[in-house]
């Protein structure tokens, strides 16, 4: 089968992470006649990885021969912007991501969003495999999609969560497009947050009217980025609501179809915590309706899920003081959902890190309304969220320890948060200055828990 996609005979990757490597095993396996390169800013030491005839591009001119392609694959995070001045006449440029969409033979439920993107793939894939025979999560999420087109029909389903830098140059939509929501983030790759939010939109800007779209009801943000594309759109809430698919009434969460309602569970039996996962909850729960889920299929696929890594997780106790690993929290609005999910037992929150322009301004007041009494931060953003703590609450008597490890930080946490008491690793923040990625910072976040002693430097007792 010849993808649209690919143009030509000859094929550049730029980019070799992750994504890049599925690239090359997918024309590898393709187009074994192909000329195909690999161009990456970063040395490899992994050669002995490449098949002999893949040529290789690494260094401060990667680029240079990109000209010399008919077609240039880019990975993400790679920007357009960065490849275009190297491109010839009629090189074609194109993704992974368009890659799939153009080949999948199955349907494919599209989910982004700045946050909650992970937790609603996930759930809809739980939801989903109540439903149909070949679920299939991929994406963003971990897993590259064009590795799991093998064996796929056109009775697969694909729940695949897309980010930003996956969507920019997205040249068709899923069948399904669950759009979030959109607050600042990555602003230094997209150039601002009009950019930004383009690129979100285009998770549904393609669809045609028999597809589907489903948003929160009263975003108007949404509302606006999406006016006058194609899809029929369903809305969920958490309240009552005449008119949207899923809401939540008296504490339950009800879904609507065909003039029927239908009670699902309690807000408080859902396997997450917190109204920012309500709301995903309530988009995934959508999405089942909108397939044809019944209420007991739906049910289930809530109570099999099995909540993420890194989100909200519940790493252990020590001294009586629970640790929570939050690091997939990459915004100032994801620390803000923290602290009102876990509640007023929050006395710790270690936060920052590298910095992307995003403004931090909305943790100062969620800080202000919390019981939080030590912030333990992590540079370069570290100082934005002091500011901010500082400035809606000028007053307060915070602890404040600057730190640059991991270990450094739980030690802090452990030493000042009194027993009976939460301290969450919650950044606010991208990984990038101290740690290789988010789940690196989590996985140390674990590992340095796991090796707290028994004893405690600090005097922190009952509040």
């Amino acid at each position: 089968m010849s993808n649209p996609e690919l143009h030509g005979d000859s094929f550049l990757i730029v980019g070799f992470g992750r994504e890049g490597r599925s690239v090359l095993d997918y024309l590898g396996r393709r187009h074994p006649n192909a000329r195909i390169g690999i161009a990456d800013q970063n040395t490899h030491n992994a050669t002995a990885e490449i098949p002999h005839k893949t040529e290789l591009f690494t260094g401060p001119d990667y680029l240079a021969s990109a000209h010399t392609f008919t077609t240039v694959i880019r990975s993400p995070g790679v920007s357009i912007r960065a490849i275009t001045p190297f491109l010839g006449e009629r090189t074609h440029v194109t993704s992974a991501t368009n890659l799939f969409f153009a080949e999948c033979p199955g349907k494919i439920i599209g989910i982004t969003g700045t946050k909650g993107k992970s937790t609603t793939s996930s759930l809809t894939a739980s939801i989903l495999s109540q439903i149909f025979p070949d679920v299939r999560l991929v994406g963003n999420i971990g897993t590259p999609m064009l590795s799991h087109l093998d064996g796929a029909a056109s009775d697969t389903v694909f729940v695949v969560e897309l980010s930003s830098y996956q969507l920019e140059d997205l040249r068709r939509s899923p069948h399904v497009a669950i759009l979030l929501n959109i607050v600042p983030e990555h602003l230094d790759y997209h150039g601002g947050f009009d950019a930004y939010t383009a690129a979100k939109a285009n998770i549904a800007r393609h669809q045609s009217a028999e597809r589907l779209l489903i948003t929160h009801e009263t975003n108007q943000l949404l509302k606006n980025v999406t006016r006058g594309f194609q899809g029929n759109q369903l809305y969920f809430r958490e309240d009552l609501s005449a008119s949207a698919t899923a809401y939540v009434e008296d504490g339950t969460i009800v879904i609507h179809k065909d003039g029927t309602r239908a009670p699902i569970m309690r807000t408080d039996e859902l396997p997450v915590i917190g109204p920012g996962n309500l709301q995903n909850a309530l988009a995934a729960i959508t999405c089942g309706v909108a397939l044809g889920g019944s209420s007991a299929q739906i049910r289930e696929g809530l109570r099999s899920f099995k909540p993420l890594e890194h989100r909200l997780e519940f790493v252990a106790t020590r001294h009586s003081i629970s640790f929570y690993n939050d690091s997939l929290a990459t915004i100032p609005e994801a620390l803000v959902h923290a602290l009102v999910a876990l509640g007023d037992s929050v006395e710790t929150i270690i936060a920052g890190g590298f910095d992307r322009g995003v403004d931090m301004s909305p943790v100062g007041p969620a800080l202000a309304a919390s019981q939080v009494k030590n912030l333990i931060l992590f540079p370069t953003t570290g100082e934005k969220i002091w500011d901010a703590a500082v400035a809606a609450a000028p007053q307060r008597d915070y602890k404040r320890v600057d730190v640059q490890s991991m270990t450094e930080a739980v030690q802090a946490a452990y030493d000042l948060t009194a027993e009976g008491k939460i301290c969450v690793m919650s950044p606010a923040s991208s990984s990038f200055s101290v740690f290789k990625d988010y789940r690196d910072r989590g996985e140390q976040f674990r590992e340095a828990v796991r090796r707290l002693s028994p004893s405690r430097r600090g005097s922190a007792s009952p509040a």
